[in-house]
């Protein structure tokens, strides 16, 4: 585990102490959060969006999304508290409110070129100190909006990548044609539709 996940932890366990000192439960109903969640993802926000705001995890807050009845029936207080501080803004409002995200998809195409030149997506998780999970999530444009700091860590890496082959950094072969054989397969499902989308240029090996 991280540090800063253990400090992430720590701080909450103290955080849940001292509310239960003080008489307030460190569970409660869901309901109230379940309801928020629903009425932001009727502004357009995700899942995926709603985690990346409220520091929530995103599988929790699809459980909330989840119809009535089958939504975590207790959580604790501290997600809940993040959840429901979520202004219900307008999702045309969001670049102006939340300055420290924007739309992921100039990085989504990077990560597709990069993977049809034969990049694993492993290599590249590991050179941004991220995980593979969340590099196939913005790629496929499931996240639609990430970090400011993640998506100058793309394109750096990308802008450095595109001038150097696979081999040059330790890649074998084989690993490089699975990148590109992937690649090249999902191509037709992750390629902006519309001739508005970022376009990448194109670069000859």
């Amino acid at each position: 585990m991280r540090p800063e996940c253990i400090a992430a932890a720590r701080r909450d366990r103290v955080r849940r102490t001292r509310e239960l000192k003080a008489g307030r439960p460190a569970r409660v109903p869901s309901a109230e959060a379940a309801t928020h969640a629903h009425l932001l993802q009727e502004t357009g926000l995700s899942a995926a969006d709603i985690a990346e705001i409220s520091g929530v995890a995103v599988t929790l807050v699809r459980r909330l999304l989840r119809p009535a009845g089958k939504q975590t029936a207790r959580i604790h207080r501290v997600t809940a508290d993040a959840i429901l501080s979520i202004p219900l803004t307008s999702v045309f409002r969001r670049d102006r409110l939340l300055p420290g995200l924007l739309g992921a998809e100039k990085a989504a195409a990077s990560l597709q070129t990069l993977a049809e030149r034969g990049w694993p997506t492993s290599f590249l998780a590991v050179e941004l100190d991220t995980s593979t999970h969340t590099l196939a999530a913005v790629r496929s444009r499931e996240r639609r909006r990430i970090t400011l700091d993640l998506d100058r860590k793309i394109q750096r890496l990308a802008a450095l990548l595109f001038t150097s082959q696979p081999a040059d950094h330790g890649i074998a072969a084989h690993r490089s044609r699975r990148a590109r054989t992937a690649a090249l397969q999902r191509a037709p499902l992750v390629r902006p539709r519309s001739p508005d989308m970022v376009r990448q240029p194109e670069v000859t090996s």
